[in-house]
């Protein structure tokens, strides 16, 4: 069995050999890896050579010293001998690369270059710039990989940067368990104007240590995902996860600043920012958003609030049609409107329009009921839409106007189903956005299409699709019930309704003085009651119930009283 098990274990020693014989060894160019010398000549030549190929550039344990920034180009691989046995940034048993100048360790210039298992370090002597950069300077970079790195000490610099210039472009790119420890900014991107730094990838790692301006600082790009990342600096100078420009995704991530000062954001999202969105756990502390964006982080301090999406159309059930008009809406160009059989959801009426040959037109909320646009920076985007069936394709769509002009949504596919209809538009804030579900019929025959459930919210998230009552009013479009009631007690002439309902059907026939005088029985203000009473019975005007002269109920009487909240009661109006 042992003698099997050393055969097994030469047979591995073996294949790696073999497998480090494939590579370029630095140390066959001349580099020593002595903490010492300076190694870049020597490892730039091998980077350089193994360009001709393609080929991958092998560091053996120890610690290459570099005065000047290392160029990858296309194709290339490094890879080490791991980062050691500690995260101090000084391994034993590993590969380092020491920066010992002032400029970024690692230049990463073309495509298909991947970088893994080693550390970069910097003395802190000359302060460096960072540690590796990754730029698309007038040619696009893509599918580069980094895996397994420690990135340390470059409180003068920025660890990881992603940079776009000069129409360039960085995308497609991963990175895996990509630790920062100390820094001046852990991970940055930055795309300039007519740049794209677009749907990179960042698995895992974490970012700690202490001297941050920035934890991860965004400026640009899209869609460029975070996925279970660490990153909680004891504190950081102007935020833990900054956005000025782009959007991010976030997800599973977790946010920590233990010496984090209250006037500084962990997580900050500029003007004018949006879609962006984060999820995970923080330990709580300062979130701004003067964007539009998802922050669902939570902590037991603290949580951000997210804007509602409560459906703002008016008569959003088009229900009270009558005659080819629907109350609070708009029809254009339609030869009939009428109620349909149709069903879509209970409650929402479905609206069947009539459209001639030739034909267009639109069903839009009236201008007088559209949602008003306010300074807030979640106007800046309309989500609306509805349900639409029909069996003609290309003849209902969604229209809205933008600060570029009228912007057009999808089409129904025609296929007689019920279909979302619906789009995102920016919003000129100086104009009306005029949402309208648009049709045109092109065929040479009369046609039909069917329509339900309107929906309009503002901001990041979509709108639902019912609607509720709020501060700012509403519309009630059917019957509307109030709860009926006997739950009431007497307490002499004192009369206690229990908060069940609004109706109550008082059997005794009693003289009624006081209505939930007491502080712990008394009714909000502006709560209306409707007592039915039974003939004879008497309501006493007094100062705690303030009625236009006395009362004394007739057969089927009743009288209707507000409070006052303050266990008094005004006469709204009555029934003898």
């Amino acid at each position: 069995m042992l003698k099997s098990s050393l055969t097994l274990l030469s047979l591995l020693i073996f294949c790696h050999s073999l497998a480090l014989s494939m590579y370029l060894n630095v140390k066959d160019f001349g580099a020593t890896a002595n903490d010492v010398s300076d190694d870049h000549t020597a490892i730039q030549a091998a980077i350089d050579s193994a360009a001709l190929t393609g080929s991958t550039v092998f560091f053996p344990a120890g610690n290459y010293k570099v005065s000047q920034s290392l160029t990858v180009p296309a194709g290339v691989s490094l890879i080490g001998e791991g980062r050691g046995m500690t995260s101090t940034g000084t391994p034993s048993l590993g590969t380092i690369i020491t920066n010992t100048g002032s400029s970024v360790t690692i230049r990463i210039t073309g495509t298909n270059v991947s970088i893994e298992s080693l550390v970069i370090y910097d003395d802190q002597n000359a302060g460096a710039a960072g540690g590796i950069e990754v730029i698309g300077d007038g040619t696009i970079v893509e599918s580069v990989v980094l895996n397994k790195l420690l990135i340390s000490g470059f409180t003068d610099g920025t660890a990881l940067k992603l940079k776009a210039l000069n129409a360039g472009g960085v995308t497609y790119c991963s990175f895996y368990d990509i630790r920062v420890r100390y820094g001046k900014v852990g991970i940055l991107i930055d795309e300039a104007s007519g740049s794209f730094i677009n749907s990179n990838s960042f698995y895992h790692g974490a970012i700690s240590g202490d001297g941050f301006d920035y934890g991860i600082h965004i400026i640009g790009g899209n869609n460029n995902v975070f996925n279970a990342l660490v990153l909680e600096p004891y504190s950081s100078n102007y935020g833990h996860f900054v956005v000025e420009k782009g959007e991010v995704k976030g997800n599973d991530i977790r946010i920590e600043g233990s010496n984090q000062p209250d006037t500084i954001p962990l997580i900050f999202f500029t003007q004018n920012t949006r879609n962006s969105v984060l999820s995970g756990i923080y330990s709580g502390g300062l979130t701004v958003d003067n964007g539009d964006n998802a922050i669902n982080l939570r902590s037991g301090k603290s949580y951000n609030l997210n804007r509602g999406s409560n459906n703002l159309f008016e008569n959003n059930t088009l229900r009270g049609g009558n005659a080819g008009d629907i109350p609070f809406w708009q029809i254009s160009g339609a030869s009939a409107v009428q109620e349909s059989n149709e069903i879509y959801k209970t409650g929402f009426k479905v609206i069947e329009f009539t459209i001639n040959a030739g034909s267009s037109g639109y069903l839009r909320p009236d201008p007088l009921y559209l949602p008003s646009l306010e300074a807030s920076s979640e106007y800046g985007q309309v989500n609306f839409g509805a349900f639409v069936k029909t069996n003609i394709d290309h003849f209902v769509t969604t229209t809205a106007k933008a600060p570029s002009g009228l912007v057009t949504g999808g089409y129904h596919p025609g296929d007689n189903q019920w279909h979302s209809l619906g789009m995102t538009a920016l919003v000129d804030t100086a104009a009306s956005y005029d949402p309208k579900f648009y049709f045109h019929n092109q065929t040479t025959t009369t046609q039909k299409f069917y329509i339900t459930i309107p929906s309009l919210s503002f901001g990041y998230d979509l709108p639902t699709q019912e609607r509720y009552l709020t501060t700012e009013g509403g519309v009630v479009n059917g019957t509307l019930s109030y709860g009926k009631t006997n739950n009431y007690a007497f307490s002499g002439n004192f009369l206690t309704l229990k908060k069940d309902g609004n109706v109550f059907d008082i059997s005794e026939t009693i003289a009624i003085t006081r209505v939930n005088h007491l502080t712990a029985d008394r009714i909000p203000a502006g709560t209306v009651v409707i007592l039915l009473l039974q003939s004879g019975t008497t309501v006493v005007s007094s100062g705690y119930i303030q009625l236009n002269g006395s009362y004394t109920a007739g057969s089927n009487g009743s009288i209707s009283l507000v409070s006052m909240g303050d266990g008094t009661w005004r006469e709204v109006c009555r029934v003898k």
